[in-house]
């Protein structure tokens, strides 16, 4: 008998549930002492269960009722699906290493080993009870690199990067002069790659300062930072900080434009005129125009400032004006062929 529980009620009574009823729980975690909470109609109950028990969805029968004891109801896979079958598999969610599937019209729940992420695979059954397992097969190189890069994209955390790189010194700016600029981002560890494959010198690299230290949280979050630059095209992002200088932590990004040259970006928190962004780009052949955003008016600073070839301008900074230094992930995602689940 199925059954359905009213979600405005304080908790579920043994006396409301009988041996052999059959609840749907949309969520299932692990309880105390070996037990596992279920959501059931928006309510949490505790039970224990034989079986392990995570994931969405989940219909289950129960066994006894005090306490609370549940089994994975099977879902007569035996007539249905074989071992060794090989299956077009479109997967509609996961949660906790468990997924929600469905074959040939019909919605299971089940396993899955050697997943590349993909929404839809081709999988061969493993295990058709206690629960299915798949395993996903004619995984192209193409589709594992993009998975292994889709993985990443999930815990891009800008922030948490950042923090991770500073406390390494991977984007510390010994002065706000070009040649310093040029010699950070040289050696900020996104290029590492690159030089190897030129054949050009490692020395002072953070990439290679960080394989040597075995230190693998900023292995991680320098791949992350490249993998983010290397989505966004033609675009280059870092980060950069300075404990000496009259600013705090700031951010760097440069765009090509479509003459070959590229507009400068940065980022600043200064500490008496706050926030502040500075955009550099090619005005007329040989000159260059600054602006400088800020909350605060320093036009008559600005205007005593002389810089060869250069325009120097105030404008007001607005709140959008800083979304341009942050990496969203649904903009790192544009990957030709390559489709998520969510």
């Amino acid at each position: 008998m199925d059954i359905s529980i009213s979600a405005y009620k304080n908790s579920i009574q043994n006396n409301s549930l009988n041996i052999g009823d059959i609840i749907y729980a949309t969520n299932i975690k692990a309880g105390r002492n070996g037990s596992f909470i279920l959501n059931v109609n928006g309510r949490n109950i505790e039970a224990f269960s034989k079986d392990l028990l995570y994931g969405n969805n989940i219909k289950l029968i129960v066994l006894k009722t005090n306490p609370l004891e549940v089994e994975l109801l099977k879902q007569n896979n035996e007539t249905m699906l074989h071992i060794g079958d090989k299956l077009s598999v479109k997967v509609l969610s996961s949660n906790n290493g468990m997924f929600s599937v469905e074959i040939g019209n019909k919605v299971y729940n089940a396993g899955i080993l050697s997943y590349s992420d993909s929404a839809k695979i081709m999988a061969e059954v493993i295990k058709t009870e206690p629960l299915l397992t798949l395993k996903e097969i004619n995984i192209s190189p193409k589709q594992m690199a993009l998975a292994l890069i889709a993985k990443e994209l999930t815990s891009f955390n800008q922030k948490e990067i950042s923090n991770i790189l500073k406390e390494f010194g991977a984007i510390h700016l010994s002065s706000f002069m070009a040649d310093d600029i040029k010699k950070t981002l040289k050696n900020s560890g996104q290029f590492f790659e690159y030089k190897i494959a030129k054949g050009l010198s490692l020395n002072g690299d953070m990439k290679l300062a960080a394989y040597s230290q075995q230190n693998s949280s900023v292995e991680n979050a320098l791949n992350k930072l490249q993998i983010a630059n290397a989505l966004m095209g033609s675009d280059f992002f870092s980060f950069f900080e300075n404990d000496e200088l009259d600013f705090n932590d700031g951010i760097m990004r440069f765009v090509k434009n479509g003459n070959n040259t590229y507009s400068a970006y940065i980022k600043l928190n200064f500490t008496k005129i706050g926030e502040t962004i500075i955009s550099i780009m090619k005005h007329y052949d040989n000159t260059f125009l600054i602006t400088v955003f800020s909350k605060v008016n320093i036009t008559a600073e600005l205007s005593r400032l002389k810089i060869k070839n250069c325009k120097v301008v105030w404008k007001e900074m607005c709140e959008k004006d800083k979304d341009f230094f942050t990496i969203k992930k649904e903009n790192l995602k544009g990957m030709s062929g390559f489709e998520r689940i969510g």
